[in-house]
């Protein structure tokens, strides 16, 4: 383990200078003259070797890639953004899905008073949040608008004309005193609105999204900040709504679009975190020192004194090999494979090696097609909720979990993991269970042939099917390894209820292509098995009718058509609720209660969040919605002082 480390020349020399010392450390004596003079005998000298510094305490980090840039609003990865936990702490934390203060001094809520709702007049052609398609639009006559008060689908009203009320979201980021960028200089308000300025221009590229929804975002005093949305946007994270700083003191100079490439913005970024950059040697490392303006440096932290990340490259075998030699302190999470988990948990139950894992934040999921497009030339199977029941009740997802992911993950009772705060008590309404499974399939319609040997259903009276048609469908998924396998076990499962699954597997840029030319997006598959990431706010608008992909609607993302209009009211109250409100968690429980009973989406497994390193590394807290699993790399410890904090 490189856990206390210093260069191998260097040690050498401090070796043999210490040798050369204690050579000359002996006694002097005088002989005596040749005149018979009286012996003289000089006093005894001890020479003792000067004091040398202990070599630096050194943590070393196998990255699965190089990162192309480390700029904020760069292309970025999951490389990146581990490297970025470095520089910069904060501006806060998701953790456990919620935000937690980092360098502000808390999380503003309506409850606090650092957020407030306001009325405020709106007139024809003013910017606001349509409430039916939340895309922020001109105000004009005909269009549903929300009034001042209103947070639910019940009190919308349509647009007459004249002036308006609605309610308008402010809030208020205070930053802590003294916290300063690693050059000395001091972090201002100003640093955020001008990352505000460079996130929102055309040349940066960013999704804008939330820049589009901002009416106002401006510097009360060095170390406050005002946000105001555009009226009717109540924004369900408007705690997060604070840009992250930029130090406008170095990068005021160049334009957006240089900013991309500049070597100040995307080689070495000043940052206000733990640790400063020294040197990025391509293709080989980034070694970054201890940040001594770090304004948690009073605690004693970064507890390392160096820190480098590797790019080893090579298999993943060859990774697991340099950890066990010392080579890598810790593996990241995107150096990891699923080929590699098995390998990985059995190095820790030999005691080689430590893995940290916890259930994430991504759910694993196969979407029935309810509503083919009409050119698309796919019938769909699933039309009758009972079908898709037995679908569910024919597959082993725990089998899933315990041989696919070596235990390492969880099943989820809905769309959202049982982890997430505001997610209701409900029991899991899905069961393996096979012969009721086939019970259902057989009230349906889907029945065996004639033929004794016939080992497939086929449709015998099942509702919008002529006579004959074999239960057999496209599986579509992602070519990767868990995907591939994941089709086989489904497969496994789905032959001993007689239905056939045919896997496709496909490039990502055919899963995510936009109606219509997308096969998922275009309405165009039969079922698709793919991961959905679910953060702060649930991502209740998969299985909205408003978003489902058709020509007005090309970027819409329910792809499996499910429409449901009590599902979409619950869905509005949480799009425009706010999470201080009883509304917005009673949607919550609405919408998980619904797609329980009508799965338009089966959830089959929460992949894990991992990292695996060296016994003698501890710190790591390992989160399901935190931006890196390193995500607190400043308390992360090694050797000697991992004992005391046991």
């Amino acid at each position: 383990m490189h856990l206390f480390r210093c260069e191998s020349n260097v040690w050498t020399a401090l070796i043999a200078i210490s040798v050369l010392l204690m050579a000359g450390c002996a006694k002097t004596i005088i002989e005596p003259s040749p005149t018979g003079s009286p012996r003289e005998k000089a006093t005894a000298t001890q020479i003792m070797p000067t004091p040398q510094p202990p070599p630096p305490k050194t943590l070393i980090i196998c990255l699965g890639q190089e990162p192309d840039s480390l700029y904020l609003y760069g292309a970025t990865t999951r490389e990146t953004d581990t490297v970025l936990q470095a520089l910069y702490d904060g501006p806060f934390d998701l953790l456990d899905y919620q935000y937690q203060p980092v360098i502000l001094e808390r999380i503003p809520s309506l409850e606090n008073g650092d957020a407030q709702l306001n009325p405020i007049t709106v007139v024809e052609d003013d910017i606001y949040i349509n409430p039916d398609s939340q895309l922020p639009e001109n105000l004009i006559r005909g269009k549903p608008y929300l009034p001042s008060g209103c947070e639910s689908p019940e009190c919308i009203e349509t647009y007459k004309g004249g002036e308006v009320l609605m309610d308008q979201l402010e809030v208020v980021f205070k930053i802590l005193p003294g916290i300063t960028w690693s050059d000395g200089e001091p972090l201002t308000a100003s640093d955020s609105v001008f990352s505000f300025m460079l996130d929102s221009n055309k040349d940066t590229p960013t999704t804008k999204y939330l820049s589009d929804r901002t009416d106002e975002y401006q510097a009360l005093d060095d170390l406050t900040v005002k946000w105001k949305g555009i009226p009717g946007f109540l924004d369900p994270d408007y705690g997060s709504n604070f840009w992250s700083p930029l130090p406008m003191h170095q990068l005021a100079d160049y334009s957006p679009a240089d900013l991309l490439t500049a070597e100040e913005s995307s080689q070495s970024p000043l940052g206000w975190g733990p640790y400063i950059l020294d040197t990025w040697e391509a293709g080989s490392q980034i070694l970054l020192k201890k940040n001594e303006n770090y304004f948690r440096s009073d605690e004693g932290l970064p507890n390392f004194d160096v820190l480098i990340f590797r790019f080893p490259g090579g298999s993943m075998t060859s990774r697991v090999e340099q950890l066990l030699t010392g080579e890598c302190d810790i593996i990241d999470e995107s150096a990891i494979g699923y080929e590699q988990l098995g390998a990985l948990v059995d190095l820790e139950q030999q005691g080689k090696i430590i893995l940290d894992w916890t259930p994430g934040a991504l759910v694993e999921r196969i979407d029935f097609n309810l509503d083919p497009a009409p050119d698309a030339g796919v019938i769909s199977l699933f039309g009758d909720v009972r079908t898709r029941q037995a679908i569910a009740g024919c597959i082993n997802r725990q089998r899933l979990v315990d041989e696919l992911l070596f235990g390492l993950g969880t099943v989820p009772v809905s769309y959202l993991p049982e982890e997430y705060p505001f997610h209701s008590d409900m029991p899991d309404t899905i069961h393996y269970n096979v012969a009721a499974a086939e019970q259902l399939l057989d009230e349906v319609g889907w029945v065996y042939g004639d033929d004794e040997d016939e080992s497939l259903r086929e449709s015998r009276g099942v509702r919008g099917l002529r006579s004959g048609v074999q239960f057999e469908f496209n599986y579509l998924s992602l070519d990767v390894d868990l995907q591939a396998d994941v089709a086989e076990y489904l497969e496994e499962d789905l032959a001993q209820c007689g239905i056939k699954l045919v896997s496709k597997a496909v490039v990502p840029e055919e899963i995510l292509a936009p109606w219509p030319e997308g096969e998922v997006f275009g309405r165009r598959f039969e079922v698709v098995g793919w991961s959905w990431p679910v953060y702060a706010s649930p991502p209740c608008e998969m299985f909205a009718s408003g978003e489902i992909p058709n020509a007005s609607k090309r970027y819409g993302i329910n792809a499996s058509g499910f429409s449901d209009s009590t599902y979409d009211d619950a869905c509005r109250r949480i799009q425009m609720g706010l999470p201080d409100r009883a509304a917005y968690r009673q949607g919550i429980a609405a919408t998980e209660e619904i797609l329980a009973a009508q799965l338009p989406a089966i959830p089959l497994f929460q992949r894990p969040r991992l990292a695996a390193h060296a016994p003698g590394i501890c710190g790591l807290e390992i989160d399901p919605t935190a931006f890196s699993v390193l995500w607190n790399i400043e308390v992360l410890n090694g050797g000697e002082d991992c004992a005391l904090l046991e």
